[in-house]
């Protein structure tokens, strides 16, 4: 039987565009693709060839994406936007456990929170941060501005604080024509911090197993008062639904749009071949994004040959003296008509100490810094039922430094289960003047935990952790869930004990009767 051989009309001249800037460095002219001229067809095997070379070569290093501005260059070797999260969110934690709280988050209170002066004036257009011979730091803010725009500066002016040289100069929150040179990358980073303060933890949480699109992200700007950069920073790290972000910038001499960085959300299993520094075909739709606001959308078939993958863009503020406006775009791979995004945190009634599931599992439970033994809710129950456990931990507690915030104890209760114990409560006696949970510590613990599953190729289970005796909001505690483990596409079930309905609070000791809850961890 003859093969057949399946034609791609019109196939050919996207690629041998694309083929002849990256191969010959030059533009194929309009007479040298007419609709007159003999056009060669390509076959899928041939085309798939071409478009595996074609990404080959895009994917050298290019010197459009390096961080140059010298504030970036303190951050060190770690990938900048990574550094400057870690340290934003470390500002939420600290923050959150003092008793800030929201939505709305206010920054005004963030900012006296962490010491900084707020001074309210009409000399500056947006707002800038100055320092004393001590090293304060003052935000000068403009009170006629309209209220969300105030609240925006004022995160991204703490998130200049951030930066250890932040003292050596005065900061203006400048807008895109002011900046100078490549004032733009720090300012990027200011505006991803402002994305953690304005959206921390415990936000999106209704909005994650949705699929994303330009018009939401648009909404969820007007609802929390931020950029559309900045709802894309935060959203697609915790979707469950495949895609990536991916923000691009044009280079007015070359006529082309480069991506400034990218965003997978955590179950894209399927490689986009979009990486920083990415240079987008003339094929593409982005460059129809001509103004602030505009609108694309198109059957992108440069990301893959095989299957056209779905994109999205949206126009947003260019660069310091550039004349293209960057482009936010949401990108999609091809999915079944009846694909549903699931749901990585899992919630059911039933006995966390019986976690569900044959493959390999581990079970958590928050205990203090202070006890070595286990005397009460979950833990106490976990005590009673795996005392070997319970002895293996009290051993571990005993040795120096090892009960401390942040850490975890691991024990083998089973040969498919792990029970983990996270040090994340502080301490269990006196009056306390707010909840005894650590969110910090907590962050830290999951983190580790989110290492194990992933070596071990784990599902996690637990109780609502910490919003026992701990306090803790459950909000902020699944939100940080997601962030450490979720996000690394690892499976989490949560369970309760009994049914829950929208009258009963969520945040009491759920685990067990009260008169036991009511016991020390």
């Amino acid at each position: 039987m003859k093969k057949r051989t399946e034609r791609i009309p019109g196939s050919i001249t996207m690629l041998e565009k694309d083929l002849a800037v990256l191969f010959r460095k030059e533009e194929l002219s309009s007479a040298d693709l007419t609709q007159d001229e003999p056009r060669p067809v390509l076959t899928l095997e041939q085309a798939g060839k071409l478009f595996d070379e074609l990404i080959a070569v895009r994917k050298k290093p290019s010197r459009e994406t390096l961080w140059t501005n010298k504030s970036v260059l303190t951050l060190g070797d770690r990938d900048p936007i990574a550094e400057v999260v870690s340290m934003a969110r470390a500002a939420v934690l600290k923050a959150l456990e003092e008793g800030w709280s929201g939505p709305p988050y206010n920054p005004f209170s963030l900012a006296e929170m962490r010491g900084i002066k707020l001074l309210p004036t009409e000399e500056v257009l947006e707002a800038r941060t100055r320092s004393d011979p001590q090293g304060k730091f003052t935000i000068d803010f403009n009170p006629q501005r309209p209220a969300a725009r105030m609240r925006y500066s004022i995160a991204h002016e703490i998130g200049h604080t951030l930066f250890s040289d932040c003292a050596a100069a005065i900061r203006n929150r400048a807008t895109h024509e002011q900046m100078k040179q490549d004032e733009w990358q720090l300012e990027l980073l200011c505006n991803v911090a402002a994305a953690e303060f304005l959206m921390p933890f415990g936000t999106f949480q209704e909005d994650l197993s949705v699929r994303p699109s330009t018009n939401w992200v648009l909404d969820l700007r007007r609802k929390y008062l931020v950029s559309c950069e900045a709802v894309v920073n935060r959203l697609i790290r915790l979707s469950t639904y495949p895609c990536i972000a991916f923000l691009a910038r044009g280079d007015e001499k070359a006529k082309r749009y480069f991506v400034e960085y990218c965003i997978p959300s955590p179950t894209l299993s399927e490689d986009s071949g979009i990486y920083r520094g990415y240079e987008l075909p003339l094929s593409s739709k982005v460059s129809a994004c001509t103004a602030i606001g505009s609108k694309e959308r198109e059957d992108a078939k440069w990301i893959s040959a095989r299957r056209p993958w779905f994109v999205e863009y949206l126009g947003i503020s260019s660069n310091p003296g550039e004349a293209f406006p960057r482009v936010l775009a949401l990108a999609f791979p091809p999915l079944p008509n009846d694909f549903a995004a699931s749901e990585p945190i899992k919630i059911t009634v039933g006995d966390a100490s019986e976690p569900f599931g044959a493959q390999s599992k581990v079970l958590l439970q928050v205990v203090n810094d202070q006890a070595t033994l286990w005397g009460g809710g979950f833990a106490k129950h976990c005590g009673k039922k795996w005392p070997r456990a319970q002895s293996s931990f009290r051993e571990w507690a005993m040795g120096r430094g090892n009960l401390k915030l942040g850490n975890i104890h691991s024990f083998e209760v089973r040969e498919d289960l792990f029970l983990i114990s996270l040090v994340a409560q502080r301490g269990f006696r006196g009056p306390s003047s707010g909840p005894r949970l650590r969110y910090g510590a907590l962050f830290s613990a999951l983190e580790k935990v989110g290492d194990l599953a992933k070596a071990s190729r784990s599902t996690v289970h637990m109780p609502r952790i910490g919003t026992g005796e701990a306090g803790g909001s459950w909000n902020i505690i699944e939100g940080i869930i997601r962030e450490t483990l979720t996000s690394r596409g690892i499976n989490v079930t949560i369970y309760d004990l009994r049914r829950r309905s929208d009258d009963i609070p969520i945040q009491p000791s759920f685990e067990f009767p009260q008169e036991i809850a009511d016991e020390v961890i």
